[in-house]
């Protein structure tokens, strides 16, 4: 009886441990299979953001062609206006550079006029009378380029440099500078302004920087530009909607020549350019502020 008790009570204990050994494993089975899907829970999660930072970078790739496309269309845009720019203003230079030599050529007749005229009026003598008529039949006249009024007005004009008054009237800003400037956001572009560009209010007026005459008014891109003679010097004024003057008029310092064209943005802008004949002139250097 003793040994069936005991071996009952073992038989049990051996029960109990295997239960306990079958519950160790089922906990370790169980413990393995939560990391298990634990682990396939993170692949997939990791899976899903690996295909969303996988979209992501290819919308960003996408938006990014899309923007470099638009810059190349933008730059494009620019270029082709930055060339009809510069072969606009171009086609103006040479008609003014034409326009001026035209008055080159009435100064140059008007001094050999004014020669002549000594020549018969003077009373040194056949012979030099002689010299001098063959001097102005030849042509020889370089030391009359300008009669006796031209060379009076040059001087009274270069005596004011510096002191010329803003050919605009009301409030204005130089908006674009003489000479070679850079183009923002164009790597190696460079304009070259003959004159400079003035910005004024609407309505804003053309005027004469000095005592002249207008000695050409004629249209480019249906606009109006006014060269007034100085003597030796001309100023420039372009891009005016209307004129209230007239080829030959006289007119003094400070009179209206015309209505500045108003833009899309309406603000009237003025180029102006001043020569000395055939040479072009920084207008600033003679301009008062």
């Amino acid at each position: 009886t003793y040994r069936r008790m005991r071996y009952v009570k073992e038989y049990g204990n051996y029960q109990r441990l295997q239960a306990i050994e079958i519950e160790r494993k089922q906990k370790q089975v169980k413990s393995k299979k939560t990391e298990l899907e634990t682990t396939r829970t993170a692949k997939e999660k990791l899976l899903k953001q690996g295909e969303a930072e996988k979209k992501k970078l290819e919308k960003q790739e996408k938006d990014r062609q899309v923007i470099l496309n638009g810059l190349k269309r933008k730059q494009r845009g620019i270029q082709d206006e930055i060339r009809k720019k510069r072969n606009s203003a171009q086609k103006l230079n040479a008609q003014i550079d034409r326009l001026i030599e035209q008055e080159i050529e009435k100064a140059r007749k008007r001094a050999e006029a004014e020669a002549r005229k000594n020549v018969k009026s003077t009373e040194s003598g056949k012979t030099e009378k002689a010299k001098s008529s063959e001097a102005v039949k030849n042509g020889k006249v370089e030391k009359y380029n300008m009669n006796t009024e031209d060379r009076q007005l040059s001087g009274s004009f270069e005596r004011n440099r510096g002191i010329l008054p803003m050919p605009i009237t009301g409030p204005y800003v130089i908006v674009s500078h003489y000479g070679q400037y850079k183009v923002d956001g164009l790597k190696n572009v460079k304009l070259d302004n003959k004159g400079i560009d003035i910005k004024g209010k609407a309505g804003a007026k053309a005027r004469a920087i000095f005592d002249g005459e207008v000695s050409a008014i004629f249209k480019y891109n249906g606009l109006n530009n006014v060269l007034v003679r100085h003597g030796n010097y001309i100023s420039v004024y372009c891009n005016l909607s209307s004129v209230s003057v007239s080829k030959g008029s006289k007119v003094k310092t400070r009179s209206e020549l015309g209505t500045i064209h108003k833009d899309a943005s309406g603000n009237a802008v003025l180029h102006f350019q001043l020569r000395k004949e055939t040479t072009k002139l920084n207008p600033e250097l003679w301009l008062g502020r």
